[in-house]
């Protein structure tokens, strides 16, 4: 391959792919949020021209979007403490926080950064406008919905060489029916800078309708990011996560996502490696099980030389739950000596679970090293017996086997916390008892 190649598939032009049932039921339920809530006014035009996602276009083919028909209601329920739940879902974390509820800011249950060269507010207080970062980068429908529609949101910026003196929380909750919840948070992360931040999704039981949250994240030179993203959300909420992430040279982001439990969930993360140098790191689990359903969608586009990517999802499934992992590496002509790594592994309970899983490698330049693989088993048979001859029962043998499978991953958390947390949550929802619960280890 010479380095004259151009992308065929990448940047090429489709013609819109419209399903004309689906379409209407995507324009009604466009027109119902018109008709409750005022909008920003954005991707209007972007709407119109993009096709509502269904079964026939390629990225939506393993996704079902039945779900998202009914009509929104105003929530009745604003603050977390009418809520009934906690304004800091993670024990002994000592963090900055901002709490939302319902796509509305709590103020009160909030504690935001004091800290010199950092500006952290909503963008309902803000003076600049939701969409200050510019048009959307997406494609979608559903993103191009959020653009229209959130109102409100963080917005972040840090200045040129500021470390941040602890993580910021950022967390998400829902409560009551038929809600549609969305959110946009707005990140800028001057040069040499550094942030832990934490994005915590949770719901009641009762919880049904949509969360749509995007995040738009400009990282420039030398900067450095770690993302912590947990979804813990019970009731039977569709949950759509966006992130577009703009890498700068030699800047490094880490964003670590976690699934504990979620009726239907979508994450749909896109990095644009624009600069030299960049490191990005893009790790998650995720353990359905029932009817659960949870699709990862990965992008990691590399524009620019000498950049190093690592993406590694693993999913373990229970019952009849299932599972989408799609991973996208693209590596442009002029990115030569690019190094990106993707791996999905995955584990089938039940004979009932199911996953599809789509990696993929788009590669123009010809001085790369790139790899992708894909493994979908069940529990290593070898590795049972051999914990229950030596007098451990099944259930505990299995639970070891899947903090090993997912370790990796769970170690990458930047924020030990969280990671503990994260642990006894996933102990709590599959019944396991065999997982340390102290800082000890961390």
């Amino acid at each position: 391959m010479t380095g004259t190649a151009e992308p065929i598939v990448m940047d090429l032009k489709r013609a819109p792919n419209v399903h004309a049932a689906t379409q209407a039921k995507g324009e009604a339920l466009r027109a119902a949020l018109a008709a409750q809530r005022t909008g920003t006014g954005l991707a209007a035009e972007q709407l119109d021209a993009l096709p509502v996602p269904h079964r026939r276009v390629e990225r939506w083919k393993h996704t079902p979007v039945a779900g998202f028909w009914s009509t929104p209601e105003a929530p009745s329920v604003q603050t977390i403490e009418a809520a009934g739940s906690e304004a800091c879902p993670v024990p002994g974390l000592h963090a900055y926080r901002m709490v939302f509820v319902n796509g509305t800011f709590d103020a009160k249950a909030s504690d935001l950064p004091v800290h010199n060269g950092v500006r952290c507010e909503p963008i309902s207080m803000s003076d600049a406008d939701a969409g200050s970062q510019g048009p959307l980068e997406s494609t979608d429908w559903f993103a191009a919905l959020n653009q229209a529609f959130a109102t409100e949101g963080m917005k972040l910026h840090v200045a040129k060489g500021v470390i941040l003196d602890r993580p910021l929380l950022v967390h998400h909750h829902t409560s009551g029916e038929n809600n549609a919840n969305f959110m946009r948070h707005d990140i800028h992360i001057e040069a040499n800078a550094q942030v832990e931040l934490i994005h915590w999704s949770t719901a009641s039981d009762s919880s049904t309708g949509m969360v749509n949250i995007m995040t738009h994240m400009s990282v420039e030179s030398g900067a450095v990011v770690a993302l912590d993203k947990v979804q813990d959300e019970a009731g039977s909420l569709q949950h759509l996560a966006f992130e577009q992430i703009n890498q700068a040279q030699s800047s490094q982001v880490r964003v670590h996502t976690g699934t504990i439990q979620g009726n239907w969930v979508r994450n749909d993360l896109n990095f644009r490696l624009n600069g030299e140098g960049c490191e990005t790191v893009l790790n998650g689990f995720f353990l359905p099980k029932g009817k659960e359903f949870v699709d990862n969608h990965t992008t990691v586009d590399h524009r620019a030389a000498h950049c190093n990517s690592s993406e590694q999802y693993q999913g373990i499934l229970y019952g009849t739950s299932s599972g989408v992992f799609n991973g996208k590496v693209f590596v442009r002509p002029h990115a030569q000596q690019t190094n990106a790594y993707q791996q999905n592994g995955n584990i089938l309970v039940t004979d009932k679970a199911t996953i599809n899983a789509k990696p993929e490698l788009e590669i123009y330049a010809d001085d790369v090293k790139c790899s992708h693989g894909c493994t979908i088993g069940q529990f290593d048979e070898e590795a049972l017996f051999y914990a229950r001859s030596r007098g451990i029962g099944e259930k505990e043998a299995k639970a070891m086997l899947v903090h090993a499978f997912i370790g990796d991953v769970l170690e990458g958390f930047a924020v030990a916390e969280v990671r503990m947390e994260v642990e006894h949550r996933l102990a709590i929802k599959h019944g396991w008892d065999t997982w340390n619960d102290t800082l000890e280890s961390a």
